[in-house]
């Protein structure tokens, strides 16, 4: 008897001692009776032994078919798991995400990570939805977005939150500007300057907001901007000054459009992957949270 055909064999007889009933293991396995009948023959014949008395009303496994079912049992404890462990791959490699982020990671952050996640998940989609730090966090608990990528400060005891990046926030001014000059500057010196800060419900407005009150400044406020390629064009222009994070900016520098000036008091963002612990068993968003586990030491900066 072919190996194919013993192991089919063995589970029929599995079923058919599992259940006590030649009849109910037909249905089980969508078999005929006479074919579960057959099974059963071959492979006592293959054996060399009977595996189940059976009678008129009697049905009754032999010795030899009681050590037989415990090894059945077994093999089909072992398949089973074995069509789990396929099922759960079959998931990861294919799905949908939607994932959230600011717009300024839209554009130096996640085109790069984003590709890499692809090419080692091709059959996985992907959906970016673009908005400020606090529109997005939101959107994770209306279902909008599967996982977040934004600068965070507290976030709500709903999330796993999975550090990223730690970004460093400088002072940007045109190189034409006074304080282009400097090597470093505090706080305090900058609020005698037009300032521009982004608008309410970004990460970087709370924490320059956090920093003028602890150093007891009020900063000449010039216009609130929602975009951070709007403001490194008004720098750049030299129609006020910014604190913005370093990354974004490494274009502009290379360029000569803009100075990056660090600050003394040294201000961070911190970086973190976000989902609903709800969504800890879904298969794909911890494929991808693994990956941006995995790729996090290549971003540090």
């Amino acid at each position: 008897m072919a190996l194919r055909e013993s192991l089919h064999s063995l589970i029929v007889f599995y079923e058919v001692a599992r259940l006590g009933s030649f009849s109910k293991a037909a249905e089980t396995l969508f078999i005929s009776q006479p074919a579960v009948s057959k099974h059963i023959k071959g492979l006592e014949h293959q054996l060399g032994f009977v595996l189940i008395q059976r009678g008129k009303g009697e049905f009754k496994l032999t010795e030899e078919g009681k050590l037989l079912y415990k090894e059945a049992k077994r093999m089909a404890n072992l398949i089973r798991e074995a069509e789990d462990h396929i099922e759960r791959l079959q998931k990861e490699r294919q799905g949908f995400l939607k994932i959230g982020t600011s717009e300024s990671y839209s554009k130096c952050l996640m085109p790069s990570l984003l590709s890499a996640f692809q090419s080692a998940h091709p059959l996985i989609k992907i959906s970016l939805d673009v908005g400020h730090s606090e529109e997005i966090e939101r959107s994770l608990t209306t279902y909008r977005n599967d996982l977040a990528l934004i600068a965070v400060t507290k976030t709500s005891s709903r999330f796993v939150s999975i550090p990223f990046l730690k970004e460093e926030l400088v002072l940007i001014v045109s190189p034409s500007h006074e304080l282009a000059r400097k090597e470093r500057i505090s706080i305090r010196e900058i609020q005698r300057f037009p300032f521009i800060i982004r608008a309410k419900g970004s990460t970087t407005r709370r924490v320059l907001l956090e920093a003028f009150k602890r150093s007891g400044i009020r900063p000449s406020l010039l216009i609130e901007a929602g975009s951070s390629e709007f403001i490194k064009q008004w720098v750049s222009e030299g129609k006020g000054i910014s604190i913005i994070v370093k990354r974004i900016v490494e274009e502009e520098v290379k360029r000569g459009l803009l100075r990056v000036i660090p600050i003394e008091e040294r201000l961070t963002l911190q970086v973190a992957l976000l989902y609903l612990k709800e969504e800890r068993v879904n298969p794909v968003i911890q494929v991808f949270s693994r990956f941006v586990q995995e790729k996090r030491k290549e971003w540090v900066s």
